[in-house]
C-alpha cells in the first residue's frame, strides 16, 4: 500500500473524453483483471464509457499521486427521458423517479488502483466529482453481493432504495442514493 495521501484531483469534462478514454480503460482492465464477470471486458466496459462520456454533462475527476494515476470516478445527470429507475423492485413512486436532467447525478463509476485502496482515496474522488454537482441528489448502482461496497457507500450517507437487474445480461444491482448538500433546492 502507497504511503502517499497527497493527490492531485483532475478534472474532465464531455469535451476531454477522448484524450481520457484510454486511461479510463487501462485502469479498468487493471482494476479487474482476472474478473470472471462478462461485463468487466474491456470491449463490454468501452460501450459504458463512451455512453456517457457522450453526454455533454458528463463529468469525471481523476486522482494522481506523482504523476501517477491512482483511479477515478465519472458519471453525468439523468435525463427527463431516462430508463435509470424502470427495474428498480420494489417500484418507486412518479414523484421520486420524476427526472428534469437536473435532478440526479448518476455516479456511472468509481474505482481505485489496488496500491491506493485503502487510503481514503476514494472517498476522496468520490466527494470531489460530487462537490461542484447542483443535483437534488446523486445515485449508483452496486452489485447486491458486494457487501462490503454498500456498506462502504451507506457509511458516506447512501441510502439503498431496492434493486434492479437495468439490461440482459446485467447482475442484480443495489440501487443508492445520496442527497447533496450542496444541491440548488
Amino acid at each position: 500500500m502507497t504511503t502517499h495521501t497527497e493527490l492531485e484531483l483532475r478534472h474532465y469534462g464531455h469535451a476531454d473524453a477522448g484524450a481520457i478514454r484510454e486511461l479510463l480503460l487501462d485502469i479498468h482492465d487493471e482494476v479487474y483483471a482476472g474478473s470472471d464477470d462478462p461485463l468487466a471486458g474491456r470491449d463490454a466496459f468501452a460501450k459504458f464509457v463512451d455512453h456517457w462520456s457522450a453526454n455533454e454533462a458528463f463529468a469525471c475527476v481523476i486522482a494522481y499521486d506523482q504523476e501517477q494515476s491512482v483511479g477515478y470516478a465519472y458519471g453525468a445527470p439523468l435525463s427527463p427521458s431516462t430508463t435509470w429507475w424502470a427495474k428498480v423492485t420494489p417500484s418507486l413512486t412518479d414523484d421520486f423517479i420524476a427526472e428534469t436532467g437536473a435532478r440526479t447525478f448518476a455516479l456511472s463509476e468509481l474505482m481505485v488502483r489496488t496500491p491506493w485502496r485503502g487510503t481514503g482515496a476514494a472517498r476522496r474522488i468520490h466527494d470531489d466529482l460530487l462537490a461542484s454537482r447542483r443535483e437534488q441528489r446523486a445515485t449508483l448502482l452496486v452489485h447486491e453481493d458486494h457487501f462490503k461496497v454498500c456498506a462502504l457507500y451507506e457509511s458516506w450517507g447512501y441510502e439503498a432504495m431496492g434493486e434492479a437487474v437495468p439490461f440482459d445480461g446485467a447482475p442484480r444491482l443495489c440501487v443508492m442514493v445520496l442527497r447533496l448538500k450542496n444541491s440548488a433546492d
